[in-house]
């Protein structure tokens, strides 16, 4: 009597370790291909809400002759005094950027910021403000940044000890985020008048007109980046202390090229040469996004030629005029590109 016999298929343990190795591989290789092409995409998206930003202060420009303030005051107190929460440039191009709804509820064509916190409007009080004033727009916000939604997340950053806050009773209240700065160009001063200019495109309550942009419209910054994750970020609605720069200063919504671009804070403190949440960064690997003044975008290397000052501590460059030819030895291609009117060469890197 024949037995039949079977002939049994299967993997065998060698061949199936062999598999999962080879498709690890395979993953391994992939995954930083699909992370990149990730990355790429939330880059172009970021370079997306600077030129709507950059082209919105254009369009600011053609209708009031000069690019927007950095902050703006009216009403019951005076100009720039300490401590007096003001509305910030972009709130003032927001008509220009689809958002005509939010800039009518903030009513910031009639009432000034410390006013509309210390008293509220006949349809809004001082606390609705400030749940509207916590509504994040997507557009001033960098799709690599860790703070997508909501107030600012950085305990320091808060409108406590503001003349409107304090007030009302408000509180540390927090405002909305956003990821994107003005360009003061490098002094650290607070500018109430026309002789501390610092050469850049936003001067506190001053203006500047596309003639003022001698060194080039190409060739100056116009918006910058900051993180919220390292560098304490920034907000879209102004400034709660005009005079300050320090942590709770005018750097609300504002940095200069003093520091480095990408110098996390910490490890250096915010008020060293060093410190970020004064200056430019992001959350892109090795750089960070800028509009210029043309209203062009381009992405600008954390290796960028830079000069560290050393002439006199945390305000060096405030020693000479900023127009003062023994500056040029002293600045490199980040910091010029920082300036408007210094009149030394410089092109994007």
């Amino acid at each position: 009597m024949s037995r039949s016999s079977r002939t049994r298929t299967g993997f065998t343990l060698v061949e199936l370790l062999v598999v999962i190795a080879i498709i690890g591989v395979l993953v391994a290789l992939l995954l930083p291909a699909v992370q990149a092409a990730r990355e790429a995409a939330r880059r172009m998206q970021c370079s997306n809400n600077l030129k709507q930003q950059a082209l919105a202060c254009h369009t600011y420009h053609d209708t009031f002759k000069k690019f927007p303030p950095n902050h703006i005051f009216s009403g019951s107190t005076p100009a720039a005094s300490a401590n007096t929460e003001g509305w910030g440039w972009q709130v003032l191009i927001l008509p220009f950027i689809e958002q005509q709804g939010m800039y009518d509820q903030l009513n910031a064509s009639s009432i000034s910021l410390v006013d509309l916190l210390r008293r509220g409007t006949t349809t809004m009080t001082p606390q609705q403000a400030v749940e509207l004033m916590q509504t994040p727009i997507p557009g001033y916000i960098c799709p690599s940044d860790s703070n997508k939604f909501g107030p600012l997340t950085h305990t320091a950053r808060h409108f406590g000890g503001g003349v409107g806050t304090a007030a009302s009773g408000l509180g540390n209240w927090r405002p909305s985020a956003s990821n994107y700065m003005s360009s003061r160009g490098m002094r650290n001063n607070n500018q109430t008048n026309q002789d501390n200019d610092t050469h850049g495109m936003f001067m506190g309550i001053l203006s500047v007109g596309m003639k003022d942009v001698v060194d080039g419209t190409s060739n100056t910054f116009l918006i910058g980046e900051r993180d919220t994750l390292l560098c304490r970020g920034g907000t879209w609605i102004g400034v709660r202390n005009p005079r300050g720069n320090g942590t709770r200063g005018f750097y609300y919504n504002t940095a200069n090229a003093r520091v480095a671009l990408n110098a996390p804070d910490p490890p250096y403190a915010w008020n060293s040469r060093q410190g970020c949440s004064e200056g430019f960064s992001s959350l892109h690997p090795a750089g960070a996004m800028f509009a210029l003044a043309d209203a062009s975008c381009t992405f600008i290397s954390d290796m960028v030629e830079r000069r560290p000052c050393t002439l006199n501590g945390r305000n060096c460059y405030d020693i000479f005029n900023p127009g003062d030819v023994r500056w040029e030895p002293v600045y490199g291609v980040y910091e010029r590109l920082s300036r408007r009117n210094d009149g030394f060469p410089v092109s994007i890197p």
